[in-house]
């Protein structure tokens, strides 16, 4: 809602502000505060499902997390400049691009490792550590705990951007010594030519943090020593999964060997073998009392039953579960919430 204004203060004639979530009400009552009712079309949903009467001159976008390689950032604005933008239209921003830097930072180790290990009480607890090391997680990095310069990883430039996976390599010979606790990432975006911010350590504080890729084991380096880290992120599904496999080359390899360090957050998904099992493509499902309900729910919405007549349906078909409609209504109402929206809403004070 911040930004459709802003574009208004700036002359756009229409705006059209997409948002999924119900915060979208109060961006409707900010415009009408702000007399821009008029000029301000919101809609509640995805921009994929969006169609425009005509191409939009400018785009302007922050679906990203603390990384912009986040859930379907990449492959939104990819619809979006196919979809939505006229032939030489404006993107906002341009391009982002993430940078890597090794880490010095006891405290942030402390973080992944000190609950399975200054406090078991005596028991092993490795396979509850192993996890919180396949983890990245959000920090706020201090400028002094950066034990290398910069590395550019990667550049998403949303002008061609297609894919939304990433994968690179990143390198260091120390000149100092000391211990790298991990990675961080961060991104510098650049808005317009000449234009943009960053979430580099050594910049103001942003909304978005940095990314900390934690080691699995603390790398002890000395001047002369390599590090060499790959990183790859692959959207599955709604979710990026991240894998970095690091090699600590020593300076003097007659006495030292090499560290080689695999991690990967599918090694941190929490699932149980019979979950497993169930996601195999041999399981064969069947419907359990919860499913029948929801499944009994959803052909009674036919587009002529109200939310109470589908109740008094579900109520009827499982009076024990739901002893009166009025019980059943309140798992109907979720379902017709959860319903896709109408594409386009007239601007409005809800």
């Amino acid at each position: 809602g911040i930004a459709a204004m802003i574009a208004c203060q700036f002359g756009a004639k229409r705006v059209y502000a997409v948002e999924p979530s119900s915060a979208i009400a109060v961006a409707s009552e900010l415009a009408a505060e702000n007399g821009f009712a008029d000029r301000i079309t919101f809609v509640r949903g995805l921009s994929t499902d969006l169609t425009l009467p005509a191409g939009a001159d400018v785009i302007v976008s922050d679906l990203r997390g603390v990384l912009p390689l986040f859930g379907h950032h990449i492959g939104s604005i990819a619809d979006a400049r196919a979809r939505l933008l006229r032939a030489g239209g404006t993107m906002i921003p341009m391009r982002d691009a993430i940078w890597g830097a090794l880490v010095q930072s006891p405290r942030l180790h402390d973080e992944v490792v000190g609950p399975w290990t200054q406090h078991s009480r005596g028991l092993e607890m490795s396979a509850a550590r192993r996890r919180d090391e396949n983890t990245w997680r959000k920090a706020r990095i201090q400028p002094a705990e950066l034990l290398t310069l910069p590395r550019q990883w990667a550049v998403i430039d949303y002008g061609n951007v297609q894919s939304p996976n990433a994968s690179g390599a990143l390198s260091w010979t120390c000149s100092d010594a000391g211990s790298a606790h991990g990675l961080a990432l961060w991104f510098d975006t650049e808005l317009a030519s000449g234009l943009g911010f960053s979430n580099a350590p050594s910049e103001p504080r942003a909304i978005y943090g940095q990314a900390f890729f934690p080691f699995s084991a603390v790398l002890n380096v000395t001047p002369g020593d390599r590090v060499e880290i790959d990183v790859r992120a692959d959207l599955v599904g709604d979710d990026y999964v991240w894998a970095w496999e690091t090699r600590h080359v020593p300076a003097q390899l007659d006495s030292h060997r090499v560290t080689v360090l695999r991690q990967h957050s599918l090694n941190a998904l929490l699932l149980a073998p019979d979950e497993l099992q169930r996601r195999s493509h041999r399981f064969v499902p069947t419907l359990d009392e919860d499913a029948h309900v929801d499944r009994l729910i959803l052909a009674s919405m036919d587009g002529h039953k109200s939310n109470g007549e589908i109740a008094r349906v579900v109520q009827q078909a499982f009076p024990q579960r739901y002893p009166s409609w009025q019980d059943a209504l309140g798992r109907v109402s979720d379902w017709s919430a959860n319903l896709k929206a109408p594409a386009i809403s007239s601007p409005a004070i809800v």
